[in-house]
This record gives structure tokens, C-alpha cells and sequence, in this order.
């Protein structure tokens, strides 16, 4: 079906973030006495704040309360994306070379007022047609919610978007709402099963060309 819409996740895909994600993660969680190990960290790529910590307090019976942890994690990750966090490489030359050839989303799993400070500072919002942030939906990746969301509000079909994805859950929730999922591998995630994805890129500007090529 011809192409009209691309949907992008944030984190690991547009903002190089994961790795720096993951340091502030042990960080907080080393603050309560506990070690989280990578391995771990990486099952949660692309949930939601709360869903990833009130999950890992459950699973491993943490003492301390999955909303006290959030709290003193949220502090930390306004300094990331308002100061820290950088694109992932070409991803402003990728935005500006497809803004007008398809309508855009950001379907991202972060807090709008995480997103915002790091899409004001890299000024990207003025590429996107629809904004969905984890606030905005009631059932996260890997359910198809946010992916459904960003479709209804572009005016497209899900069969007519692509979406670009960097984790499990996003694939997942990309597969469940009837879209085709483009994968991108990169150092964060190049032991992740990427076999619910479509196709899988490694540099950004692969994206445009094998996108011309569905249509």
C-alpha cells in the first residue's frame, strides 16, 4: 500500500539517548540500595516511566515504593533532555529531507514535558504534523495505542504509515496496529531480537530511499 505517513519513536531513534538512559537508571535505583543489571534494563526499552519502574519494584520486591523512585528519577532525567541527550547522527537531515514528501508523528512512551525540553532544544517539533507522548495514550507499547493514535491523528490508515522503531515493545506494538516497522540497530540494542521488524537500518539516511522504493 502506498506510503503517506512515518511515525517515529524518540528515544533511540531520533534522540541518542539509550545508553545515557540506562547510567541514570542505575544511578537511581543504586540510590535504593539496588543493582539493576544491564541485561535487565534492556527488557524495558520503549515503556513507560512508570510501567518500567513499578514493574521492576514488583519483580525484584524492591523496600521502596515504585512512585518515590520515579520522583527522584524524574529530577535527574529533566537535567538529560533539557542539557545532555543528542541526536542520533543525520537525524535532522532525515526529518528536513522527508517534511512535505509524508505527514509525521512522534509516537513516544516519555512524559510530554521530557519530550518537549529536548525537542525545543534541538527544535524538532516544527517536523511533526501529530505529537503522542505516554500521557496521551492509556495503554502503552507494546499495545498498539500509541501507534493507532498517532495514525487517527494524521488521517491515515495504519496500513498507509511506516513506522521507525529501536525496540521490542515498539516493534511489537507497531505489528499490532497493522503498520510496517523499519528497525534501527545501533549500539544500545544490536543484541535485541529484531525478527517482528520489517526492515533494519543502521544509519538513519537508509530510511528515505527504502521508503521511495513501497511506493
Amino acid at each position: 500500500m502506498h506510503v503517506r505517513a512515518v511515525v517515529w519513536d524518540f528515544d533511540g531513534v531520533l534522540l541518542d539517548s539509550e545508553l545515557l538512559h540506562m547510567e541514570a537508571e542505575f544511578e537511581t535505583f543504586r540510590q535504593f540500595g539496588f543493582e539493576l543489571a544491564e541485561s535487565v534494563a534492556k527488557e524495558y526499552f520503549g515503556i513507560k516511566l512508570k510501567d518500567y519502574f513499578t514493574d521492576v519494584a514488583g519483580r525484584f520486591r524492591l523496600q521502596s515504593s515504585a512512585d518515590e523512585m520515579i520522583r527522584e528519577h524524574y529530577k535527574t532525567l529533566i537535567h538529560y533532555y533539557r542539557d545532555v541527550f543528542p541526536l542520533v547522527p543525520h537525524a535532522r537531515e532525515v526529518l528536513e529531507g522527508m517534511r512535505g514528501s509524508y505527514a509525521m508523528a512522534l509516537a513516544t512512551s516519555r512524559e510530554r514535558e521530557l519530550a518537549q525540553l529536548a525537542l525545543k532544544r534541538h527544535e524538532l517539533e516544527g517536523y511533526f504534523d501529530a505529537l503522542i507522548y505516554g500521557e496521551d495514550v492509556t495503554a502503552g507499547k507494546p499495545d498498539p495505542e500509541p501507534f493507532l493514535t498517532a495514525c487517527e491523528a494524521l488521517g491515515v490508515h495504519p496500513q498507509e504509515a511506516i513506522v521507525v522503531e529501536d525496540a521490542e515493545a515498539g516493534f511489537v506494538s507497531a505489528r499490532r496496529a497493522g503498520m510496517r516497522v523499519i528497525a534501527r540497530r545501533a549500539a544500545h540494542n544490536h543484541d535485541l531480537d529484531f525478527s517482528a521488524a520489517h526492515w533494519v537500518v543502521e544509519d538513519l539516511r537508509e530510511i528515505p530511499p527504502l521508503i521511495s522504493r513501497l511506493d
